[in-house]
């Protein structure tokens, strides 16, 4: 106590209840006075499990709450090319230094025995790969600055025809769901040999020609005659004979929507899809019981999965919604979204009756099918042409006869049979959490307050619905449902 006043007394900074400092300092003191450090009181003293699971929790939060405020400050991202900084912790992200070029460590290009990283080999200057260097000169400087985009220029020269033949290959895997070279992320000598060699340096070729223009290549491939052909052979026997291993395209194989388009198609439909670009990365709604789920990051409990307050703000495109590699949206997982821990080159495709359940008996499915027929309802007046609307946004066709008469004949049926739905349940503005504190041993809970929940605004609800919206939301779900919208044909 004598050593603390002391310190209280002499030292300006303390009085700032700088509590590590003043911890530090008064330790010194005693050390410097020979008392036996197994006399030293703890840095908690007193504490109880509960307020030291708490003081870890809130140190922690409060790190990850000054990072995450960083996404909402403009930034630019580049490479770094700098001599190496000194990083002595991980308590905040690592700025780029003003004195890049002048401070720090100028590590040496070596050669890594074995790949180790830490077994350095021969020094080696910068350079392409001196396997393939013949194939176009790499002008790469020795100095700090410039290396990379000389690099990048070297790659995408034009006597290198690898980079855009890799590129004209991943976009018809994207269209066709098969690819034209049979490994995308390998085109050595082990990888399968491209069914089309021609066509594959075709596409490159235009690729390259129309100024590396994706939107080019895209409608290349969507405006010609095998992306239009039909799913069915008019001499299936014939075909079977032979291409039987399906690699002449001279039928379009369906391919099945992944699960980020299928959110996007609903959303799209319904009339809800925010088509805006840029910006920072969006929350959308996911499985709630996945929402809630615990997750640790830097020693301590991450936030909870909150979706964006506003529908306009969580119903922006997938490509934007915010990905975390401990927490996968459910509806994704499903449609075999890959892992974000490992490089996937193609995504598997398959029919499982999870899928089923996720897009018949999901909320998001639910809602999606309630605002299509909502805004169909809000546009046209009558039965007949209420349906024919429906089936020619889900569809993007007109209905036939039959189409629209089993339509017509299933809401009349419903709307006979429904009833008002109960409110849905507001999402919860705090979380109950149980944890073992690491110092103690013990358990411990605490609240985890949702405060963006506070001001959330749901989409339309079934209880805000007339009983006719209803019946027909069951008609919109059933033809998001069907494999005419799931599948590309």
């Amino acid at each position: 106590n004598a050593a603390v006043e002391s310190h209280l007394a002499t030292d300006r900074k303390s009085k700032q209840k700088d509590f590590e400092g003043a911890f530090n300092a008064v330790r010194n003191k005693l050390m410097k006075q020979g008392v036996d450090e197994d006399l030293f009181p703890p840095k908690l003293v007193g504490f109880t499990p509960l307020q030291f699971g708490m003081e870890r929790i809130a140190r922690k939060g409060i790190e990850r709450w000054g990072w995450e405020l960083e996404r909402y400050e403009p930034f630019a991202l580049s490479v770094y090319d700098g001599r190496t900084p000194q990083l002595r912790s991980v308590n905040a992200p690592l700025k780029v230094p003003a004195d890049r070029l002048t401070s720090g460590d100028l590590e040496a290009s070596c050669i890594l025995t074995g790949g180790d990283p830490f077994a350095s080999g021969e020094p080696v200057k910068p350079g392409a790969l001196s396997v393939i260097a013949s194939v176009s000169d790499a002008e790469i400087p020795d100095t700090l600055a410039g290396r990379r985009s000389a690099l990048a220029d070297w790659i995408t020269h034009p006597n290198n025809p690898l980079t855009a033949r890799v590129i004209a290959n991943r976009i018809w895997l994207w269209h066709f769901n098969e690819p034209i070279a049979g490994n995308p992320n390998n085109f050595g000598s082990t990888g399968k040999l491209p069914t089309h060699p021609e066509l594959l340096d075709w596409l490159a070729r235009q690729f390259t020609a129309r100024g590396w223009k994706f939107k080019e290549l895209h409608r290349a491939i969507m405006s010609s005659e095998v992306y239009a052909r039909s799913c069915e052979h008019p001499d299936s026997k014939l075909l079977r004979e032979r291409d039987p291993l399906g690699t002449s395209y001279a039928t379009f194989k369906p391919r099945h929507l992944s699960g980020e388009e299928l959110r996007d198609a609903m959303l799209a439909v319904s009339g809800e899809l925010n088509r805006k670009l840029g910006g920072i990365p969006n929350r959308p709604e996911i499985n709630a019981e996945a929402a809630m789920q615990p997750r640790q990051v830097m020693g301590t409990f991450a936030a909870a999965w909150v979706p964006n307050p506003q529908p306009h703000q969580r119903h922006r495109r997938s490509i934007y919604a915010l990905k975390l590699r401990g927490l996968v949206d459910p509806l994704l997982e499903v449609f075999n979204a890959p892992s974000a821990d490992f490089s996937c080159e193609r995504r598997t495709t398959s029919t499982v009756t999870p899928q089923v359940f996720s897009l018949f008996n999901g909320r998001g499915a639910h809602a999606r099918a309630l605002a299509l027929a909502n805004r169909v309802l809000l546009e046209q007046a009558g039965e007949e042409q209420a349906v024919a609307r429906c089936i020619e946004l889900v569809f993007g066709r007109v209905a036939t006869p039959k189409e629209s008469s089993l339509a017509l004949a299933h809401w009349r049926e419903t709307l006979a049979k429904s009833e008002r739905l109960p409110a849905t349940e507001q999402p919860p503005l705090e979380v109950r959490r149980e944890a073992v504190e690491e110092n103690t041993g013990e358990k411990f809970s605490f609240t985890e307050k949702l405060y963006a929940n506070a001001e959330f605004v749901a989409d339309l609800q079934p209880a805000e619905a007339d009983r006719r919206t209803l019946a027909l939301a069951e008609l919109c779900l059933v033809l998001l449902n069907s494999n005419e919208f799931v599948y590309v044909y």
